[in-house]
Formats: C-alpha cells, sequence, structure tokens
C-alpha cells in the first residue's frame, strides 16, 4: 500500500484507521454494555440475555472469515466504509426496539458489521506493514483497547445520566459520522496479488504452535462474552448500578491494554509459549477472585487481572496467526476473528445457561476450569519440546563419539 499511494498518504490513511478502530471498539462497549441491560429492563431472563449474545457470537463465528476473503478481493476500505454504517443502522433498530425477541435480528446485523469490520481493519495493517508488523500491531491493539476502556464507562454514564436509548442514539449518529470520514481518508493500493500457498506455515522453532494460539484466542473471547453480555445484567442484580459496571469494564480494558503495550517485549524475552502459559495462569487466579466477588471493589480487582491475562493472550495469538500465513492476510485475520466468534458464542450462551440453572456466579467456575486445562495444554507442549530437544542432543553427542 505504501508504494502504491505514497509514504504521506500511507501515513496519513494508517491513523484514520487506527482513529477508526478507537472509534469502533468505542461504540461496541458503548452498546454492548447497553443492550443486555435493556434487555434485562424489557424482561428478558438470564439465559435470553445469554442467547442474544450467542447470536452475536453464532454470527461472528464463520461471518469475519467469509469478510476476509471476499476483502482479499475487494477494497478493504470499501468493507471497513459498509461496516460502520451498518453499525448505525443497527443502533437505530435498537433505539426502536420494545420487546427483547427483537433484539435477535438487531443483534445478528450489529455483528454481521462488526464481522466485516475487523478483518478488513487488521488486513489492511498487515498488508503495510512489512517488517514492522509488530510495532504496528502494538499500536493498533493500543488504538482499539483504549475504546475497549472507554466505551464502557460512556455506556454506563450515558444511561445513567440520560436514559438508557441514549447510547444507541449517539452511537448511530457517530457511526454514520465515521463511516463518511473512511470513505474519504483511507487509501489503500487498487489491486491486490492473492497467493496463500501451503495455508498456515505450523513453524515451532522455539515458537508456540498453531493449536495453543487457537485455543488461547478462544478462552479470550470466551471471557469477554460472559463479561460482555452475562456479567452486567448479573452486576445490577446485586445492585450495583450501571455507572459502576462501567467503571469495573473500564478496569478489565485497562489493564488489557497495559498488557498489549508490554506483551511483544516480555516475549522477546521468555518466548511466546512462556506468555501464553503466564497468561492463562493469570485468568485463572482471576476467575477464582471472580467466584467469590460481589461488590463493586471486589469486581473491579477480579476484572483488572482479567484484564492482564486476556491482553497477554490476545496480543500472543493475533501475532502468531498473523504472521503464520502467505500473503492472503485477510484469510488470516478472518480466521482469527471467527475464532473469536467461537470463543464469544461459547461463553454467552453457556454463560447464560449456567447462570439460569446453576448460579450466577457459575460461569466464572467454567473459566477456571477452561484456563487450567490451557495450562496443561501448554505445560505438556513444552515438556514434551523440551524432551526432543534432550534427545536430539544426546544423539548429536552420540555420534560425535563415533
Amino acid at each position: 500500500m505504501e508504494n502504491a499511494v505514497g509514504g504521506t498518504d500511507f501515513a496519513a490513511s494508517l491513523r484514520v484507521l487506527l482513529v477508526s478502530c478507537f472509534l469502533m471498539q468505542l461504540l461496541i462497549g458503548v452498546v454492548g454494555i447497553t443492550v443486555p441491560i435493556y434487555a434485562a429492563g424489557l424482561g428478558a431472563s438470564p439465559l435470553f440475555l445469554g442467547i442474544i449474545g450467542a447470536t452475536g457470537g453464532f454470527i461472528y463465528s464463520f461471518m469475519p472469515f467469509v469478510s476476509g476473503v471476499l476483502s482479499d478481493r475487494i477494497k478493504r476500505s470499501i468493507f471497513i466504509f459498509a461496516s460502520i454504517f451498518l453499525y448505525g443502522l443497527a443502533n437505530v433498530l435498537y433505539f426502536l426496539a420494545e420487546s427483547p425477541l427483537m433484539l435477535l435480528p438487531i443483534k445478528a446485523l450489529e455483528w454481521i458489521s462488526v464481522a466485516m469490520f475487523w478483518p478488513s481493519a487488521e488486513a489492511l495493517l498487515t498488508d503495510s506493514s512489512g517488517e514492522k508488523l509488530e510495532v504496528n500491531l502494538r499500536k493498533f491493539n493500543l488504538s482499539w483497547s483504549s475504546g475497549t476502556i472507554a466505551g464502557p464507562i460512556i455506556g454506563g454514564m450515558l444511561i445513567s445520566l440520560a436514559g438508557i436509548k441514549t447510547p444507541f442514539a449517539l452511537s448511530s449518529v457517530s457511526a454514520f459520522a465515521l463511516s463518511l470520514l473512511v470513505l474519504a481518508k483511507i487509501k489503500e493500493a487498487a489491486s491486490k496479488k492473492i497467493s496463500n500457498q501451503g495455508g498456515f506455515n505450523r513453524y515451532d522453532n522455539g515458537r508456540a504452535p498453531f493449536t495453543m494460539a487457537v485455543m488461547a484466542v478462544i478462552l479470550f473471547s470466551f471471557i469477554s462474552g460472559v463479561i460482555y453480555n452475562i456479567f452486567p445484567a448479573h452486576a445490577t442484580s446485586l445492585g450495583i448500578p450501571a455507572h459502576e459496571v462501567g467503571l469495573i469494564l473500564l478496569a478489565n480494558g485497562l489493564f488489557r491494554m497495559v498488557a498489549f503495550t508490554e506483551a511483544y517485549r516480555i516475549e522477546a524475552k521468555i518466548g511466546m509459549s512462556n506468555i501464553f502459559l503466564i497468561g492463562s495462569l493469570v485468568i485463572a487466579s482471576a476467575s477464582a477472585m471472580s467466584l467469590i466477588s460481589s461488590t463493586t471493589l471486589m469486581f473491579f480487582s477480579a476484572f483488572s487481572i482479567f484484564g492482564l491475562g486476556m491482553g497477554l493472550l490476545y496480543a500472543a495469538s493475533i501475532a502468531h496467526i498473523l504472521k503464520g500465513w502467505g500473503s492472503a492476510k485477510g484469510h488470516a485475520a478472518g480466521i482469527f476473528e471467527s475464532f473469536i466468534g467461537i470463543g464469544n458464542l461459547l461463553g454467552s450462551s453457556t454463560g447464560g445457561l449456567i447462570s439460569e440453572y446453576i448460579a450466577l456466579n457459575a460461569p466464572y467456575m467454567l473459566i477456571f476450569a477452561a484456563s487450567l486445562a490451557l495450562v496443561i495444554y501448554q505445560a505438556s507442549h513444552m515438556l514434551r519440546r523440551k524432551h526432543v530437544h534432550q534427545g536430539s542432543m544426546r544423539n548429536t553427542l552420540n555420534r560425535r563419539c563415533f
């Protein structure tokens, strides 16, 4: 892209892209905290809240791959424009909804638009980064994670100060304006040569295997499904006001951003496999703390720790998957985002189900079990690698002896 449109145009396009990622994630955060509280006010049960969240997760489990493939063949900027415009339309429909059942197709439309946005944005970023991929990924992670921090607190404050429908009205206007900015300012190459010979490069020269990255990103999004689709209504049922729910989610996003900032520096020192292991252990401790939480302060502490673990898993996973593919970055980004959708679907649906029939804090029990399973998998992989390395060293010494 830089060669096609010039360094100055590329720099301007990158700035607009990063601003778009920030604002899109901010709107997702505003709407994300509003929908479950709005649905609960309309009479939705915890199970139905899970179904609403799972609708978005279901769409996001396959739609990012479809849009990623298409964005390898059509201008990515067109996909980004269309996705933001559709997001504004979904917010208009949320504003008009009057029953929990009406929220299901609107949630589907919302997440179709989100599924169009992220693979195209990630692929556009990757196309143009070259050897600076990790530098630009750090900017990208900081951009969208900043939106994660601001979105819930803004949404919670809007609900508390101006009413439950206000976030939908402001989000729709903001999305329509942003879509026009993207259409006018983002530049890219007119055509892309797509080659994906051999698919994913499952290299393992000291790095984590592809399976580990997939398991980690699914765990990350499973937790997101619980936090954003189940927790807000759970918290308000405990008597925690909406603006304090926003503060708790803000803490999660803030510590996630801290982890994004440091993840690649830590990886350079200890290796990617250890990043996955540490992130899973941190999440296990956070889920154990969430099990016994019932106040704003307790959830604030637990969700801050969640943010650290989630940030480490996400940063390591996206770098591993995008680096491991050929030139078809839309494929890679689409697959990565589809795994996020699968995890979100599982987190929302199973979280809502066990909240309804077991206990409101049961989803954290499930997160604890899943994180421990990932720790066991990672530890066994590292032990196997160590055993293979020692065997190779012994064989080398034996050959030298003869």
